[in-house]
């Protein structure tokens, strides 16, 4: 559904410009960089200043805006304040919000365009998932599921339920052992971790 993004696929104009938002919003386990707050090598607006030695966890990161079809112009981090990472083999879409903007996700047209996406997600069991720092918001095509605040040890779940009126679907947050989680859910980075997507 949603396709891993890699670093051979950037869309025609598309480009990091001066948009810096990944170095803000995710952890960086190898320069000791928490989540929320500017790397220390970061030049705001500008890039990285250890652009060429920089860790794998940032080479490896891969920006949806880069090379998403399905993500229009207005989807420019440094405009949008969100990035949109696929994760878990293209069964994931996360889209990570500064905090300094909570809400931005809930704007015109961003959320129209996350519903969609949810639609698309749901047949396939697939899911969308926006994440405020460690808030977890599960999105699907009729409603919007706000788990709170997630702990380091936990993620989101989504379940499907036959009911007489149809497949109904259900969000959770649970401990990352869980035994309902597929295998790749279990090993994948926390929320806010630098997204390991290529």
């Amino acid at each position: 559904m949603f396709a891993p993004m890699g670093a051979d696929a950037i869309l025609p104009g598309r480009s990091c410009g001066s948009c810096t938002m990944c170095c803000k919003m995710f952890r960086i386990d190898a320069l000791d960089k928490p989540r929320d707050i500017w790397c220390r090598h970061c030049a705001i607006g500008r890039g990285c200043t250890i652009y060429d030695s920089r860790p794998d966890e940032c080479r490896h990161f891969h920006c949806g805006y880069l090379f998403w079809p399905h993500a229009g112009e207005h989807w420019f981090p440094g405009r949008s304040k969100m990035i949109i990472v696929s994760e878990m083999e293209g069964t994931l879409l996360t889209i990570h919000v500064d905090p300094a903007r909570p809400d931005a996700w809930r704007q015109a047209p961003y959320h129209a365009d996350i519903r969609q996406w949810a639609g698309w997600a749901a047949p396939a069991g697939h899911r969308v998932t926006v994440f405020a720092g460690r808030r977890a918001i599960v999105i699907f095509p009729d409603r919007d599921v706000d788990l709170g605040i997630l702990a380091e040890d936990e993620t989101t779940l989504v379940l499907c339920h036959r009911t007489p009126a149809g497949m109904q679907l259900e969000a959770l947050k649970v401990k990352v052992d869980d035994p309902r989680l597929p295998p790749s859910a279990r090993e994948a980075d926390p929320p806010g971790a630098a997204r390991r997507t290529a």
